[in-house]
Formats: C-alpha cells, sequence, structure tokens
C-alpha cells in the first residue's frame, strides 16, 4: 500500500509540474515566433534593397552597352573625319 501511494503521490507532483513546463514551453515558443517575424520583416526589407540594386545594374549596364555600340559605329568615322 506504501508503494501505491508513493506511487500516486509521485504522479500527482508530476501531472502539478506539466502545465508550468507547458507554459514555459509556451512562452519560449512565444518568443521564438516574435523572433521569427521580426527577422522576415528584415529579410523583406534586404530583398527590396537587393532587388532595386539589381534594377539599376541592369540598367546601367543597358546604358552601357548602348552606348558602346554606338561608339563602334560611329568611332571609325569620327576618327577618319578627325585624323584623315
Amino acid at each position: 500500500m506504501a508503494i501505491m501511494e508513493h506511487r500516486l503521490t509521485y504522479m500527482e507532483t508530476r501531472h502539478e509540474s506539466v502545465p508550468i513546463r507547458v507554459s514555459k514551453l509556451e512562452q519560449q515558443f512565444e518568443h521564438m515566433s516574435g523572433q521569427l517575424s521580426e527577422l522576415n520583416v528584415g529579410q523583406q526589407k534586404l530583398t527590396s534593397v537587393v532587388s532595386g540594386i539589381g534594377t539599376k545594374i541592369t540598367w546601367a549596364l543597358a546604358v552601357a552597352s548602348t552606348l558602346w555600340a554606338i561608339l563602334q559605329m560611329f568611332g571609325p568615322v569620327l576618327l577618319r573625319v578627325l585624323f584623315p
């Protein structure tokens, strides 16, 4: 009978401590969830900045290639006119 009483007492104390552990896990989960949402916001900002940089680089390359093509077309003509 003493063994049964000991086991029941152990189960009761263990059962009483479960909500504390569960609430602690819930708190940790909420904290991690908050951190993940902050990380997501930062990642979205970084993505928009990188996208803007990519757009600027694309335009710069387009302008440079256009100018290079124009220089290749009119460069020899201008050199012949300047240096006959």
